[in-house]
């Protein structure tokens, strides 16, 4: 590996990683890239050589995040063989002690709020779902493959199943007070059941 492919794969981490961790604590629109590059320890010049706009940073920093988050996801349901528990597998985002789904959730909620303003953060915001929506549709195709769910169409089963996943965490995330980790488990555990075992 030369020596500027050693240098780049220790400073874009670096700079991906000061530039989720600004975006949770200040949100998207009030970071600066001089914020950024003191945070990531380099100077304005050497962030701009990687990213020389803020959007492309952001974008970047946040696909990079959510893709550690799908992986998280994924590893977590290729371990379980029931399709039904592979559905509900992805719980675990519910738990407000992870400190990395604290993050996560300002970064999806901010990224919402612009995307209703936004085209590119719009996009930003599709790719999230259509990441989360494949990941439904192998297990819900290998529950139906199984015989153990009664589903006409799986893209629409995903899409289902996902927008109760996004509705729970917003309640969740939004309003802890009354929307408790075990909440969110249980609400999703008897909907996503419904869905796959129970559609008309």
């Amino acid at each position: 590996m030369g020596k500027n492919k050693i240098i780049y794969s220790i400073r874009v981490p670096r700079i991906l990683e000061a530039t989720v961790a600004l975006i949770a604590e200040k949100g998207i629109q009030n970071i600066t890239l001089d914020q950024v590059a003191q945070r990531a320890e380099l100077s304005k010049g050497g962030l701009v050589h990687y990213f020389p706009g803020k959007d492309k940073l952001i974008e970047s920093a946040v696909a990079d995040f959510f893709r550690k988050i799908f992986e998280r996801g994924r590893e977590i349901r290729d371990r379980i063989d029931n399709p039904l528990k592979q559905l509900l597998s992805y719980t675990w985002l519910y738990n407000k002690n992870d400190p990395d789904l604290l993050v996560g959730y300002r970064l999806f909620f901010d990224i919402m709020s612009i995307a209703s303003r936004d085209r590119r953060y719009r996009q930003v915001l599709q790719d999230f779902v259509e990441n989360w929506i494949t990941l439904l549709k192998a297990s819900i195709s290998r529950g139906i493959a199984a015989g153990d769910f009664q589903v006409r169409d799986v893209e629409e089963t995903a899409r289902s199943v996902s927008a109760v996943y996004q509705g729970v965490a917003s309640r969740w995330f939004l309003d802890p007070e009354n929307h408790s980790d075990e909440w969110a488990v249980r609400t999703v555990e008897s909907l996503v059941g419904f869905l796959v075992t129970n559609k008309l």
